[in-house]
Formats: C-alpha cells, sequence, structure tokens
C-alpha cells in the first residue's frame, strides 16, 4: 500500500507579507517604547525646568534684595560722611580758640574723627579732676557729639613717661592709673553732665606707652600728657542687646 505524501505549497508572496509583518509589529513596539521614553524624560526635564525656575525666581529675588541693601547702605554711608563733616566742622569753629593755641587738634582721617587735648586744658599735673576750664570745653564737645547718636566715643587716658611721684603713688600707682582715672572722668562727665548715651562711651588708658613725640624734651612730653576723644562707628544692634540685658 502506498503512502501518499501531501505537499503544501505556499506562494512567496504570503511569506514574505507574513516576513514583513513580523517586522512590523517589532517596529510599532520599539517606536511605542521610544516614545513611552521619550514621553518620561520630557516630563522629567519639565520637572527640572520648574525647579530652575524656582531657582531662578530665588536668585533675582535674592538680588533684588542685595541691591537695595547696597543702596540703603549707600546712602547711610553718604549720611554718615555729611554728619560727620558737619561734626568736624562745627568742633573747629566751637573750639577755633583753643586750637589757635595749640591746646587741641582735631583730625578727620578715613571716617574716622580725632580729638587730641593737652593735659593742661583739663587738669593739673598729677591730678585726674577736671579743671573747670576744661568742663567748659568738654560740654561744648559734647554738645556736639551728642548729634551723631550713631557713633560711639572713645577715650584715651596718655601720659608722659616720668613715674608717679612719692605723694601722688598711694592714689595712683603708675601712670596707668592716672591715665585710667583721667580718661573715666571724661566719660562720667560726657554722661552725667552732657547726657550722651552711656552706651556709647568708654574710657581706656593707654599710659606712657603710646607717645606721640620724644620724651627726651619737655615739649615732646607736653605732647604725650593728653586726652584723645575717637569718634568711631557704632554697632547698633549689639547697643541694643546689651540695652535690653539693662533692664
Amino acid at each position: 500500500m502506498r503512502k501518499l505524501h501531501l505537499v503544501i505549497v505556499v506562494p512567496m508572496a504570503v511569506v514574505s507579507l507574513m516576513f514583513f509583518s513580523c517586522v512590523s509589529t517589532q517596529e510599532y513596539k520599539d517606536l511605542e517604547n521610544r516614545s513611552k521614553k521619550t514621553e518620561q524624560e520630557l516630563e522629567a526635564l519639565k520637572r527640572e525646568q520648574g525647579q530652575y525656575k524656582l531657582q531662578i525666581d530665588d536668585k533675582e529675588q535674592e538680588i533684588t534684595m542685595l541691591k537695595k541693601e547696597a543702596e540703603e547702605q549707600r546712602a547711610l554711608s553718604e549720611r554718615e560722611k555729611a554728619a560727620l563733616q558737619a561734626t568736624y566742622d562745627s568742633l573747629m569753629k566751637s573750639l577755633k580758640d583753643e586750637i589757635a593755641q595749640g591746646q587741641i587738634a582735631v583730625e578727620q582721617v578715613k571716617g574716622r574723627l580725632t580729638m587730641k587735648i593737652a593735659e593742661e586744658l583739663f587738669f593739673e599735673t598729677g591730678k585726674a579732676d577736671i579743671k573747670p576750664q576744661g568742663e567748659d570745653v568738654l560740654k561744648r564737645i559734647g554738645t556736639i557729639l551728642k548729634k551723631i547718636p550713631e557713633k560711639n566715643i572713645r577715650i584715651e587716658g596718655h601720659t608722659d613717661n616720668v613715674p608717679i611721684g612719692p605723694t601722688l603713688r598711694v592714689k595712683y600707682p603708675t601712670n596707668w592709673e592716672l591715665g585710667s582715672a583721667r580718661a573715666t572722668n571724661v566719660v562720667r562727665y560726657l554722661q552725667e553732665n552732657v547726657g550722651i548715651d552711656p552706651l556709647r562711651l568708654s574710657a581706656v588708658s593707654y599710659g606712657q606707652y603710646r607717645p606721640v613725640a620724644s620724651n627726651r624734651t619737655a615739649t615732646g612730653k607736653a605732647k604725650n600728657r593728653r586726652i584723645e576723644i575717637i569718634i568711631i562707628d557704632r554697632d547698633l544692634d549689639l547697643a541694643k542687646k546689651m540695652r535690653e540685658n539693662l533692664k
């Protein structure tokens, strides 16, 4: 008995169609996956863009604030310069006689105002009590300095290098103590008699250790025996905290 073999002949056109159909389906899936990936990347970029925009907005606000602060600081600096110049002019006018006699020197350098006051104007030799003549001068000075509350006032006591004599050594063992007592008395006068805020005031003694002239001559020693009044910038935030602590 013979076996029959069935041979099915598939046309090439049909095979090609099936092959390309599979390829098209794969390409479609690839494109679909690429599309989804691109969408995800786009969403990520949008999120990043939103974050960058927030950062840009923050930086723009910061720049605006800094520009405003810089402008305010510039305006404040200009006002302080004008106030300091007005103070200098007032002191020169009020103290013209003492300046002419060489008893007071007023200097203004780089926003810093300094007065050097000879011992003879404020004190007797070896003493720390302010003379009546000195009180008059100090009141004039204090009245002017009271008008610039944004500045601090540092009082410095300076001496020559002559040791304290035996009779005064009990009260002032060295020139340190004499310079300190003189500076402190000036500070107290400005507070108690002129009404200057004590938070603006400080007293310091340098004794004989910051001379402005040679101690080898009488003239040099006289220049070294002095009170210096220094006008310096004030830390208003610190002053506010200190005032709160004093309550």
